[in-house]
């Protein structure tokens, strides 16, 4: 009875002492893993907007605008603004960044996480392999995910549509290129138009509306 007793003791010692390890351990990684996620939104905020610009959090109790979003300034003179928006997408939500200027055009996009599928939807952060033909010795060679990157100059105030004719944006000469932008279209991702639809529809729903109603304040 009494080897029974000592023994029960020595687990329930053992079990506190596994459980604070535990909870300390779950504590520190927590605190790790939110400052790490408010770095790559700031990182984020960065990106969608010029470089130089200063860059202001605003928090606002409008039902139709999110509760905190980013403007920027160069100046004294405002550059636009910048909304954390997440679309559904194959396997869960798209989380992303967008900046845009008064007029709704797209300064910038990126794409914050994601459960995409591997080789399909996750390919919104690809960035086009160097070794195609279509960069030329010489050229810089690009840094940017090529699904985000064509979503530049579009308007965030009307439909953005899905050109499926042309392949893939990475791809195409400048012609090309141009007409989509001058269609407000951008190219799928090959195999995975849900993941496209996602963020297409997130900021013409979204993104458009948010500017809309901060430009009639």
């Amino acid at each position: 009875m009494v080897d029974m007793i000592k023994m029960i003791v020595a687990l329930t010692i053992v079990s506190a002492l596994a459980g604070l390890t535990i909870g300390a351990a779950y504590d520190k990684t927590a605190e790790q893993i939110a400052e790490q996620g408010e770095r790559a939104k700031r990182e984020a905020i960065k990106a969608v907007f010029p470089s130089g610009v200063t860059i202001k959090e605003e928090n606002v109790t409008n039902p139709a605008l999110p509760e905190k979003y980013w403007s920027a300034t160069s100046g004294g003179s405002l550059i636009g603004y910048a909304f954390e928006v997440s679309g559904k997408g194959y396997a869960g939500d798209i989380k992303f960044m967008v900046g845009v200027d008064q007029a709704g055009k797209i300064l910038g996009l990126t794409v914050m996480s994601h459960n995409e599928t591997p080789g399909l939807g996750s390919r919104i952060g690809e960035v086009a392999s160097t070794k195609y033909i279509w960069y030329p010795v010489g050229n810089d060679y690009p840094t940017e995910p090529w699904f985000t990157q064509q979503f530049k100059g579009l308007s965030s105030l009307k439909p953005i549509g899905i050109n499926k004719a042309h392949g893939e944006w990475h791809g195409l000469d400048e012609q090309k290129s141009a007409e989509l932008k001058n269609k407000n279209e951008v190219t799928a991702i090959t195999g995975s138009t849900i993941s496209t639809k996602a963020i297409t529809k997130t900021i013409s729903e979204k993104v458009g509306g948010y500017v809309k109603e901060l430009n009639a304040r």
